[in-house]
């Protein structure tokens, strides 16, 4: 299991609690349903009726009213061959579409393209919400960096600060370098406060977005981005691994080296998402017009029923029995609907086409775009880790000549912020690596 201050640990989450992949879960088990629902619609299917129905007659045989098989000339009512002036019927019924076999695999297929869209859906929208919480990671990330550089410089200067108190006492110093020493502190501990506020807010925001309640562990690590096999062979024929230009110093702790960036790679699909999202929606509009076609092919009814269907109350014992039959229904003529249903779907899969292709040369150029991106930030890293290595060289060299007395203290300082630049540089290059990787991931499936 993750730790819960990693990027998988956030991933595995938002995976859990997110309400639209919850609910395309349920429709997914719907679909499952339906298919059942497709058979048990054209299986036998039993009813069983009843109906009592009477016709009287006025003015008939004598009688004001009367209820009769055999009424007067002169009485008033039905005519008896339409009522039979009553209906006694209860029946158990049967009916069973037959040699329907196809119909039924055709609306089964297409309830199956439909659950496969909704698998597709799932997936698309986990791919989205993995390329927006890794990127939400990373920011909160960098500004826990951010405030490790800054805890850094803070120790350093409370030591130079102890040190120039000594030096003042001596006369070596003047006690306006220890003041503004000890100002320096001030406002870098002022920037350490913002800083902390704005990690916290954002990791509340992380944190909400992914159905999380408080981390016991704010701390967080690297972020592992798995790197695909195709994009490492890039970047190592442009340069040696990334690992190799970050600068060998103590003032970044352990954990911001980038050991596993190159460890992992994501194993490739048989086909790319928006290729199986076009075979799928055009599946999808065969599978539509195949059932539409359904009520083009004979439909052949067996029918049967058994029970008591009598007009005459004192003859009910002898009105017991069954039927059975046969209905054919054969289409002739439509008015061409067919031909046209044909024709807007095949406009419908043309439409398709040309979207994936659009889509495939957006593609190829956006990767072009990072794969040149993520090769020139190695590069500058590369720069930015030698800086770093002269400037330490030369703080060293004024951190000694300034316990000396031959330089200021403001100068020390100017060096100090200039070496702090180059730090931030370094990690926010590092951190638009990860961004560009993260990227690169999401338009790379």
């Amino acid at each position: 299991m993750a730790q819960e201050n990693s990027l998988n640990y956030f991933l595995a989450a938002a995976e859990n609690n997110n309400p639209d992949l919850l609910q395309n879960q349920n429709l997914v088990q719907v679909g499952e349903l339906q298919t059942e629902l497709i058979r048990a619609e054209n299986d036998f299917q039993f009813s069983a009726t009843s109906e009592v129905m009477l016709a009287p007659y006025f003015n008939s045989n004598g009688n004001f009213m009367e209820v009769t098989t055999t009424p007067s000339p002169n009485a008033y009512g039905y005519a008896e061959p339409v009522s039979n002036g009553a209906l006694y019927s209860a029946q158990l019924n049967i009916a069973k579409n037959i040699f329907n076999r196809s119909q039924i695999q055709n609306l089964q297929f297409q309830n199956k393209i439909s659950n496969r869209a909704i698998e597709l859906s799932s997936e698309e929208i986990w791919h989205q919400l993995k390329k927006q919480v890794t990127a939400a990671y990373i920011q909160v990330y960098q500004l826990q960096l951010r405030k490790e550089l800054l805890q850094d410089l803070i120790e350093g200067l409370k030591n130079r600060l102890e040190v120039v108190e000594l030096l003042v006492k001596k006369g070596i110093l003047l006690q306006s370098d220890y003041l503004l020493l000890q100002l320096e502190i001030d406002n870098r501990n002022l920037e350490m406060q913002q800083l902390e506020n704005n990690f916290q807010s954002n990791l509340l925001s992380l944190q909400n977005a992914v159905g999380l309640e408080k981390i016991s562990n704010d701390t967080l690590l690297a972020p592992e981005i798995p790197l695909s096999a195709e994009l490492e062979v890039f970047l190592s024929a442009s340069q040696q691994n990334f690992q190799e230009h970050l600068r060998p110093t103590d003032s970044l702790p352990e954990n911001h080296s980038i050991k596993n960036l190159f460890s992992s790679s994501i194993a490739g699909k048989d086909s790319l998402f928006f290729e199986r999202k076009y075979t799928n929606d055009s599946l999808q509009l065969i599978a539509e017009q195949q059932v539409f076609e359904n009520k083009y092919q004979p439909q052949l009814t067996a029918y049967g029923n058994i029970g008591l269907n009598a007009v005459d109350l004192d003859q009910l014992q002898h009105n017991l029995g069954f039927s059975a039959g046969l209905r054919l229904s054969i289409p002739i003529y439509d008015g061409g609907q067919r031909s046209i249903k044909r024709q807007q779907q095949q406009l419908k899969i043309d439409n398709l086409r040309t979207r994936l292709q659009n889509q495939e040369l957006q593609r190829n150029n956006t990767l072009e775009s990072l794969r040149n991106q993520l090769a020139a930030i190695q590069k500058g890293l590369k720069l930015v880790s030698r800086q770093l290595q002269k400037q330490e060289n030369i703080l060293e060299i004024y951190k000694i000549r300034m316990l000396q007395g031959q330089v200021s203290v403001i100068d020390y300082l100017k060096m100090i912020e200039n070496y702090r630049v180059d730090l931030e540089t370094q990690l926010q290059m590092q951190v638009n690596f990860w961004l560009l990787q993260n990227e690169f991931n999401a338009t790379n499936w």
